[in-house]
C-alpha cells in the first residue's frame, strides 16, 4: 500500500500502543482509529475477531487524541465490522478503491454531497412523465414545482451557512494558533 497523507489519519491498536498509518487496515483481528475530519469524529473500528481489551485501549487512545488541539471538539464512536454506519462506509470505499489523491478519510463525502445536489436538480416532471402509471393534475404539478423551488432556496441558504461556518472556524483556529 502506497503511503499518502490520507493514511496519516489512521491508526492501529497493537497491544497497548497506537501505530500511525498502519500498512494494513481493517483486518478481522484488528482495532483501528480513523480520524474523520468532515464529521469531527474519531471512528474506532473493531474487527469481528478483535479482543475487547484492544477496543478498550482504542477508546483510551481516542480520549488522548481528543485532548490534542487538533481533535479537541471531536467525538468518538465504536463500530464493529459488518455493522458500519453509512458515513463510515464512504471511508471503506475510499480505502478499497485506493484513493491516494485524498488528503484524509471521508474527504470524498464532500464531493458526493455536491454531486447529489447537482443530480437532484433534474426536474421531477421529467422523471414522472416517463412513468405511465403515475399521473398528476396541473394543480398538483404546480404545487410540487413551488415546493421544489422552496427546497432549492433552502439548499442555497444551507450551503451559504456551511461556508460561513467554515470561514468562522478557520478564523477561530487562526486566533487559537497565535
Amino acid at each position: 500500500m502506497v503511503k499518502s497523507s490520507y493514511y496519516d489519519s489512521t491508526y492501529q491498536v497493537i497491544g497497548e500502543t497506537l501505530t500511525k498509518a498502519p500498512d494494513q487496515l481493517f483486518g478481522d483481528d484488528g482495532v483501528y482509529l480513523v480520524i474523520d475530519k468532515n464529521l469531527n469524529l474519531i471512528w474506532i473500528w473493531a474487527g469481528r475477531n478483535s479482543r475487547l481489551f484492544h477496543r478498550y485501549i482504542a477508546a483510551n487512545w481516542a480520549g488522548k487524541l481528543k485532548s490534542k488541539k487538533d481533535f479537541y471538539k471531536f467525538k468518538y464512536e465504536v463500530i464493529k465490522q459488518n455493522h458500519e454506519p453509512e458515513d463510515f462506509k464512504t471511508i471503506l470505499e475510499e480505502i478499497n478503491d485506493r484513493n491516494q489523491d485524498l488528503d484524509y478519510p471521508g474527504q470524498s463525502r464532500k464531493s458526493m454531497v455536491k454531486e447529489q445536489i447537482l443530480k437532484d436538480r433534474t426536474p421531477l416532471n421529467k422523471i414522472y412523465n416517463n412513468q405511465a402509471e403515475f399521473r398528476l393534475s396541473k394543480s398538483e404539478k404546480s404545487q410540487i414545482k413551488k415546493i421544489i423551488s422552496e427546497i432549492r432556496e433552502i439548499q442555497l441558504h444551507i450551503k451559504y451557512s456551511f461556508e460561513h461556518i467554515e470561514r468562522r472556524i478557520v478564523r477561530i483556529d487562526k486566533i487559537l494558533e497565535s
